[in-house]
């Protein structure tokens, strides 16, 4: 097959048809209807690519990826395919990126660098059963960086996916200059399975064929980390940090070797000296101050968190962690004042709702909606939840209609709040189902596919009528657009029950546990089985319930469901 070469093409077109004419007129109109055989020039072919890159030329980069996307799918040409990549990889067009490379790999199988470039995009794109030929294909063919970004994906892929890239890793025959990255991602892929014993020993097949392999000796470290083996891993990170003794990562690791064997003294030493030669670092002076706290050296981390506020005042998030320390040293109103000085961040709900969580008593009813009037003040933007914190705090210590009183108010004043509307569903449903179911359908109303409305005010429907055939419905509408969601399974499990369908409603009342397990759900099971006639089984899931929860409401529901039946 010839090759077409786009700058090679547009000086033949040149001397074939001399100048072009508008980029976005017609091109028939210039040549006659092209017949296209690969790798075969024609007129047609010649214009669309002078066209392409006149158009380049003055950063009209659509039109040109257009024009070579067409010509490259029409003439089956690599180099048109390439050059409709590299425009798509500029212009960071990932579907017309995709598309370039699968002609490329179509007009040239044999060169690897489309390959790897579409696993590249499909692991990005979570799509890694689809990736995984391409992945073969561009370890076969000595791409190493593959290697790279599956393990960088790990997060995102399921154990079943993981597996498959092992195996594969484990069959590959790949190029000896390879060899030790493999075994490093093979070891990384098995340890996130937590198959430490096996990771461990493919870091040390890499070692033995190069020795002071970094990424080789820090997972080994990690790996023995993991197995509990602290001693092994600080000899070994102390091995990385003889030629690195600057690196974060490394000198992290080895901090907290040193608080897991206990070597305190060493461990807070290690962070001075660190906080010496890196003074103006900011993020780093944090991390340790966190470090410090997991390990819990309050007294090291308050420090740092207090240094922190005096050199970056506008960064309010040290007073979180330094409310987390005080409520380890049992200081709650300190805690209190702390978390309530965060105005911003990523902490900043959390402190809030930790500073209410913190008022423990009913008599500070009123320091409370203080409290929250004052957050709402301060952050309107985040009104509806404070009003869901302070709601949720009324009905905690039995102030009940204070709490709907309070949602009564506000879904006035505001209109049609979900959030509050369902609050207040919730909250309404044990003494007022009317009421509750007003506001469900009212919710639906505003959202038909809420699939956690759905859910709910089927399952309050199972509880307080005999409606049940109407909560069928319903829940299935949840179920089809949550179809893992624990709770929504539990609820069709039980509403199975109430219409006696005990076989269907085991099979979902297993699997809602098997996802949660929960009094709640377990009750449900237990008289599922119970009223099937398989008591051996609802005896066994009792007992286990009555050791692991022993005052749980549900727990007594569950033992009557099997007196019932006795």
């Amino acid at each position: 097959m010839r090759t077409l070469r786009p700058i090679l093409l547009l000086a033949a077109f040149i001397s074939f048809s001399g100048c072009a004419t508008n980029l976005h007129s017609s091109s028939s109109a210039a040549t006659p209807k092209a017949t296209y055989q690969p790798g075969e020039l024609n007129g047609e072919t010649l214009f669309d690519i002078l066209s392409a890159e006149l158009a380049a030329n003055q950063d009209h980069y659509n039109y040109s990826l257009e024009k070579y996307l067409k010509q490259a799918e029409l003439t089956r040409d690599p180099g048109l395919a390439k050059r409709a990549a590299s425009i798509a990889q500029y212009l960071r067009d990932t579907d017309a990126l995709t598309r370039a490379v699968k002609l490329w790999i179509i007009a040239d199988p044999s060169e690897p660098e489309p390959r790897q470039i579409l696993a590249n995009i499909l692991i990005t794109q979570g799509k890694f059963t689809e990736a995984l030929p391409h992945f073969k294909t561009a370890l076969d063919q000595g791409q190493g960086k593959a290697l790279l970004l599956i393990t960088s994906q790990l997060g995102k892929m399921s154990n079943t996916e993981v597996t498959a890239y092992i195996e594969l890793l484990e069959a590959v025959d790949i190029d000896k200059s390879l060899n030790n990255e493999r075994l490093v991602a093979l070891g990384i892929l098995q340890g996130h399975l937590k198959q430490y014993t096996v990771a461990l020993q493919n870091f040390n097949r890499a070692l033995e064929s190069s020795a002071d392999l970094p990424s080789a000796l820090y997972q080994k470290a990690e790996t023995l980390k993991s197995l509990n083996r602290y001693a092994e891993a600080l000899s070994t990170v102390q091995l990385l940090l003889v030629d690195a003794a600057d690196d974060r990562q490394y000198n992290a690791l080895e901090i907290q070797l040193l608080f897991l064997l206990k070597q305190n003294k060493q461990g807070i030493a290690k962070i001075d000296q660190l906080i010496i030669n890196n003074k103006d670092d900011v993020p780093l002076h944090n991390y340790l101050a966190l470090t410090a706290l997991d390990f819990n050296q309050l007294d090291k981390s308050k420090s740092i968190l207090e240094k922190l506020l005096l050199t970056s005042p506008a960064n309010s998030s040290p007073y979180f962690y330094l409310g987390i320390i005080a409520e380890r040293n049992e200081q709650p109103l300190q805690a209190i004042d702390y978390y309530l000085k965060v105005d911003s961040g990523s902490n900043l709900l959390q402190a809030h709702t930790r500073a209410i969580s913190l008022h423990k008593n009913a008599t500070d009813k009123e320091k409370v909606e203080k409290i929250t009037e004052q957050l709402i003040n301060s952050h309107i933007e985040n009104q509806t939840t404070y009003l869901l914190m302070l709601a949720d705090w009324l009905i905690k210590f039995e102030f009940r209609q204070d709490a709907i009183s309070l949602l009564d108010t506000n879904i006035q004043q505001q209109g049609d709040n979900t959030d509050l509307l369902y609050t207040r569903a919730m909250y309404l449903e044990p003494t007022d189902f009317p009421g509750a179911e007003r506001d469900f359908k009212r919710l639906l109303q505003l959202t038909p596919d809420n699939a956690v409305a759905l859910n709910a005010y089927g399952y309050t429907l199972t509880v307080h009528t005999s409606r049940y055939q109407e909560a069928l419905t319903l829940i299935e509408r949840a179920l089809a657009l949550a179809p893992k969601d624990p709770a929504t399974i539990d609820s069709m499990g039980w509403v199975l029950y109430k219409l006696k369908r005990y076989d269907e409603a085991i099979v979902y009342l297993s699997q809602a546990y098997l996802l949660y397990d929960d009094p709640e759900v377990a009750s449900h099971l237990i008289a599922a089985l119970a009223d099937n006639n398989d008591r051996e089984r609802a005896q066994e899931l009792f007992i286990k319930i009555s050791n692991s929860h022993p005052d749980n409401k549900f727990v007594e529901r569950a033992r009557q469901s099997l007196e019932k039946k006795q």
